[in-house]
């Protein structure tokens, strides 16, 4: 009997390559709370989610966050969009979904990016035939200011779908894949270049810490015996 395999993939900065452009919409939003832009680096040494965190580390008003959310979100989701539009997949995405494909790996995303606004890239990527599902946020992006459910809804998704976790991966650019991973008992796969730097990546621990998608294939041949 074949066992079912899952890999779960975060989105953003992980299978697209936006990381400068969620940096320049996050500048949009603290001018709009009155801080001075912050460069690259700075935004990868204070990313984080919650989102209020971030917000914290580069000196806003919380309380003034919290009661103009939805003016900050509306700001940040304009500014990015303009820049994501024509934006490309990380090298290495569209082969490593095709080997795990021929590999029988079943694929998802898991991310708190928002649902309606990641399934017309896949499309016009040319991706989401790769993805048998999509959990993402289903609201105005707002939510991940103080709280993120990811770790929950790929619980349920592992019980539903009955995958067991010794068959199961997660990668990811942040710091919530490796935290999921422990949690759940599947293995994580860090990927640098993203929205954290590489030394609090390899902070949070994940399992494996790769800098290029298809780095993966050998952590997986090596794991559950698949084809190179």
């Amino acid at each position: 009997m074949t066992v079912k395999k899952l890999a779960v993939f975060d989105w953003n900065g992980t299978l697209i390559a936006d990381t400068t452009m969620a940096w320049v919409a996050s500048n949009a939003c603290l001018e709009f709370y009155g801080k001075p832009p912050i460069t690259l680096k700075k935004q990868r040494e204070t990313f984080d989610f919650p989102v209020i965190h971030y917000y914290k580390r580069n000196g806003c008003d919380i309380d003034r966050v919290l009661a103009t959310k939805e003016e900050a979100n509306a700001i940040f989701q304009t500014r990015y969009e303009e820049l994501a539009a024509q934006v490309r997949t990380r090298r290495g995405a569209r082969e490593l979904l095709e080997w795990l494909h021929g590999q029988d790996v079943s694929c998802i995303i898991l991310s708190n990016y928002l649902t309606h606004k990641i399934e017309p890239q896949l499309r016009r990527l040319k991706i989401a035939h790769f993805f048998s599902h999509v959990s993402a946020n289903n609201c105005d992006g707002t939510t991940i200011l103080s709280a993120t459910n990811k770790l929950e809804r790929l619980s349920h998704f592992l019980v539903k779908r009955g995958y067991h976790p010794d068959h199961a991966f997660i990668i990811g650019d942040s710091m919530e894949e490796p935290d999921i991973g422990r949690k759940l008992g599947i293995l994580s796969i860090g990927i640098t270049g993203g929205c954290i730097t590489e030394q609090r990546l390899r902070r949070a621990r994940p399992d494996h810490t790769i800098h290029k998608l298809l780095e993966a294939r050998d952590i997986l041949c090596n794991k559950w015996g698949l084809r190179h």
